[in-house]
């Protein structure tokens, strides 16, 4: 009797295994077929997008509600706006973007200025930055004292920064409305007050943490790098770090949309058409008159092969220039041309 129990034990417990096995396999097919438990594909909403200033009206950007050829908006906002204190992010704008765009079917791109350029009265920085432990935190360049440029090259600046990026990937990576992340201007002088200890080895270094750690806190949100110009090793240290950028994942672009003008970054654009996400930004300049909009968008779709324009909001027509709502926003809505689409290899 105790020989048949043993035996009826033994096969209880190989029919429980298989019975064990045969539900693991499946749900390991389950999850295998489920795509929440794969990687989640890099958003890709390619096309135009209206620009406004930290301080600019989000109404605005009904201009471009139901314009089928604006993916949306991009928005500026400078890193003392986003963390006023140490370690306290304030996101509410940022969050009402959002909410405004997506309202009208529409994406948000962020674009983060570290670096001011218009001499605003404030550093574009929080004021904790400016301690000893972050070696003054800013800079202020010899031809142009009003403006600002953040201590890049200073580890513990770049600490700083990387965990303002990893909050904002925290919060917007996985908004299907959040369309881009975008790091301002490479460009870096070299002398002036703050300039004393700027080292262009160490900003290269500190240039390549952001691109890799950009890549990192946004796994599911094209990152654009804006290169224009480079205080290590000039063009070819742009170009090096602009293949950084391509095989990291990260995309590349530009402050000027400017036909005809031999700018740094313009080569590394050409030479990753299909590569890499590429937008540029059409500015102040963009709308001075030397271009009508149709060669603007000339220069972006045949020349440049963009997946992005980012708009500037001007009227410039009283001096002879353009204007976004009578000149621009007519110009791109008649194109049958379009800017690039395809998801460009770096993201595949």
């Amino acid at each position: 009797m105790q020989m048949i129990m043993r035996y009826y034990l033994l096969a209880l417990l190989l029919v429980s295994g298989i019975l064990a096995g045969a539900v693991l396999t499946q749900t390991v097919r389950a999850a295998a077929d489920d795509p929440a438990s794969k990687p989640a594909e890099v958003k890709w909403y390619p096309g135009h997008y209206l620009t406004l200033a930290s301080r600019g009206q989000r109404e605005s950007w009904k201009e471009i509600a139901g314009e089928k050829t604006f993916a949306g908006g991009q928005r500026i906002y400078t890193w003392r706006q986003l963390e006023p204190e140490r370690g306290k992010y304030d996101f509410q704008a940022l969050e009402a973007d959002l909410a405004f765009l997506q309202h009208q079917n529409q994406r948000l791109i962020l674009e983060v200025w570290d670096n001011s350029f218009l001499g605003e009265p404030v550093p574009p920085v929080p004021d904790y930055l400016l301690a000893d432990a972050y070696k003054g935190g800013i800079a202020r360049p010899e031809k142009n004292p009003k403006v600002v440029r953040t201590k890049r090259w200073v580890p513990a600046v770049m600490d700083r920064y990387l965990l303002l990026v990893q909050a904002l990937g925290q919060r917007f990576d996985h908004e299907p409305y959040f369309a881009g992340f975008i790091h301002t201007e490479t460009a870096m002088e070299h002398k002036g007050p703050g300039f004393e200890d700027f080292d262009a080895v160490a900003y290269d270094g500190q240039m390549r943490r952001l691109v890799a750690a950009s890549r990192q806190a946004f796994p599911s949100t094209p990152v654009i790098v804006f290169g224009n110009w480079y205080p290590y090793h000039g063009a070819d240290g742009l170009a090096a770090l602009g293949k950084y950028a391509q095989t990291s994942g990260v995309g590349w672009g530009g402050p000027d949309l400017t036909p005809g003008r031999d700018i740094c970054g313009y080569d590394i654009i050409r030479a990753n058409a299909g590569q890499m996400p590429l937008g540029l930004s059409a500015q102040w300049d963009s709308y001075k008159g030397a271009w009508t909009a149709s060669q603007l968008l000339d220069f972006a779709i045949k020349d440049m092969k963009l997946n992005f324009v980012f708009w500037g909001d001007f009227d410039r027509q009283k001096t002879g220039g353009l204007s976004f709502v009578k000149d621009i926003l007519p110009a791109v809505e008649a194109r049958a041309q379009t800017l690039s689409t395809s998801r460009p290899a770096n993201l595949q």
